[in-house]
């Protein structure tokens, strides 16, 4: 009776690790393809786009010529947003932009500067 008690308490302990952790589940999800995906440039290089993966991540993003000041030279201003669903559970947006005056994120879970 204890050989029996012993193999059966062997086999669920290595089941218990053997069993895939939560952050293996989230590696295999965020490792899957886009399931939606869009995006169109044109001949100067500008362009849109905007994907969501299977995990809840969503991504739109727009990049545009804009002249620079006192010159003929154009620079490419990106602007876009990025949400993603968190292992917590909330979903966590973040807004960027990236041209003239430098880059720049906000969004409610980046660290803010003290004044």
């Amino acid at each position: 009776m204890k050989l029996i008690l012993g193999v059966v308490a062997i086999n669920l302990f290595a089941v218990v690790l053997t069993a895939p952790s939560r952050n293996a589940v989230s590696a295999v999800r965020r490792a899957m393809p886009a399931i939606h995906h869009e995006e169109v440039h044109d001949e100067l290089g500008q362009y849109a786009l905007r994907y969501m993966t299977a995990e809840g991540t969503i991504v739109s993003e727009r990049g545009r010529l804009v002249p620079t000041h006192g010159s003929q030279a154009y620079v490419l201003v990106v602007e876009g947003e990025t949400s993603y669903i968190g292992d917590d559970g909330k979903t966590y947006v973040t807004k960027y932009s990236a041209g003239l005056d430098g880059a720049h994120a906000e969004g409610s879970h980046i660290p803010t500067t003290l004044n």
